[in-house]
């Protein structure tokens, strides 16, 4: 027998009518309630324990009778778990020096050798010779017990599946002041999983011109009687300076009183999102840019080739060649979706109509490269001067030929030449057409530029561009 534990006092007549004197507490609890056993527990002064008094309970409980225990108190007090003594040990002794209420729960073994968890709640009556009178109950925890570790284990399971969302939790408990956020919350403000966290920190945490969208949105549910969902995207600067967007979604509950009492949300990390979206929005806007720019030059394409077309034979031929040569430059930049474009790869779409046999294009070509909306606008340009090179220059006779070559020019441009040699001696006046105005603008609104010539030798021309490094 284990010292202490009193199993060599007298045995005490198990009668509730006689014990019931104690206090009527004790009899009220024995008679009524079938949470468990009701007794009374002496301690002495020399700290050993005797049942004075075990309820009906005793045997459906603790699988003895009211009578053994009594008897002998380490029958009820070695079903503790051992792990368990220390702590109701602790316990009683705690409550004892401070004449307190004694509210412990222990794992012990069952009537029926199973372990289960019993809850010992009694109040203390000191004794004239020092002792302690326990008038209490003990109770049979272990469905409430298992209910709350499922519970717990259900939040665990939930709080792994948002967080495998990418999710972080978080709760608000409006009442008692109090913040609880997930591990995965914490890391996408970059707070440390064991740093505290209140509403005020929070707020403080949200980008300055979102706080007031913050709290008109929580206001705006927080409100209603009936509570409600809210959702709402906003930045937060973390710790370490760098300026995320989240996605905030809250639910807000009333408590009793109609009040608010709790509200619980998630949080995910969209600054990915927010980063596409506005490329997107830029693109659009690029893409209504350009397609603006080249609705204009088609417009004065078919303007300008309609005004000097000698017939609508004529005017079908040079429509659809300018035509042509605009979405062959086209192709190109749908290609590489819309990014830099090697001026290589431009003049040979633009001249392959033509014949390369006669065009000599300088390798050092190869590496400029162009951006991508210049490059409609080149193929174009490079198109029209093929066409007036074949009609009236170099390319018009037998032994004429072009030849493009890199030029210098400024940092952040590029420039080229075009010359042809061969041909035909260029006419004394030059009359300004439809060609030479394209000449001129066609690269003007990507900030390049054309400026030609005619010499003895044959047409000449700079062509000059902002160039890709």
């Amino acid at each position: 027998m284990r010292p202490g534990w009193a199993g060599s006092f007298k045995p005490v007549s198990a009668s509730v009518e006689e014990l019931g004197g104690y206090d009527p507490i004790v009899r009220s609890a024995a008679d009524a309630t079938a949470l468990g056993m009701a007794f009374v527990l002496e301690c002495r002064p020399d700290g050993t324990r005797r049942f004075v008094f075990a309820g009906p309970r005793c045997l459906s409980v603790n699988g003895i009778s009211g009578e053994a225990a009594m008897t002998d108190a380490s029958l009820v007090f070695d079903r503790i778990l051992p792990d368990h003594r220390t702590v109701f040990d602790a316990a009683e002794a705690e409550a004892r020096q401070g004449l307190t209420a004694l509210d412990v729960e222990v794992a012990m073994r069952g009537a029926d050798d199973r372990v289960r968890w019993r809850r010992f709640a009694a109040l203390p009556r000191q004794q004239p010779d020092g002792g302690v009178l326990w008038d209490g109950l003990q109770i049979d925890v272990t469905e409430r017990r298992d209910l709350a570790a499922e519970l717990l284990e259900q939040r665990r399971r939930l709080e792994v599946a948002v967080e495998a969302a990418g999710l972080g939790f978080w709760e608000w408990d409006i009442a008692a002041s109090k913040v609880s956020w997930s591990e995965r919350n914490k890391t996408l403000y970059g707070l440390g999983a064991d740093e505290e966290i209140t509403i005020g920190r929070y707020l403080r945490m949200v980008h300055p011109d979102d706080v007031e969208n913050v709290r008109s949105s929580f206001l705006a549910v927080r409100d209603r009687p009936q509570g409600g969902d809210y959702a709402i995207e906003h930045r937060i600067v973390r710790t370490d300076g760098e300026v995320r967007w989240l996605l905030v979604h809250g639910r807000v509950s009333p408590d009793a009183s109609g009040e608010a009492g709790l509200v619980v949300g998630t949080s995910l990390d969209i600054t990915e999102r927010k980063a596409a979206e506005e490329r997107r929005a830029l693109l659009m806007g690029e893409l209504a840019h350009r397609s603006k720019n080249g609705i204009a030059v088609l417009m004065a394409i078919v303007s300008q080739t309609a005004r000097n077309a000698a017939s609508v034979e004529s005017f079908e031929e040079q429509i659809m060649s300018r035509l042509q040569a605009m979405a062959a430059s086209q192709d190109l930049v749908t290609a590489v979706g819309g990014g830099p474009v090697a001026l290589s790869d431009v003049i040979a779409k633009a001249l392959a109509p033509f014949g390369r046999g006669r065009v000599d294009v300088n390798p050092a070509i190869g590496g400029i490269v162009i951006r991508g909306e210049m490059a409609v606008g080149m193929g174009l340009l490079l198109h029209e001067m093929a066409t007036n090179a074949v009609k009236y220059g170099a390319l018009s006779a037998a032994g004429g030929r072009v030849a493009l070559s890199p030029l210098p020019s400024a940092d952040g441009q590029a420039a080229f030449s075009w010359r042809e040699t061969g041909g035909p001696p260029p006419p004394a006046e030059i009359k300004p057409g439809f060609g030479t105005r394209l000449l001129e603008q066609v690269l003007r609104p990507q900030g390049g530029q054309v400026s030609f010539a005619f010499d003895a030798s044959g047409f000449q021309a700079r062509v000059e561009f902002p160039t890709v490094r």
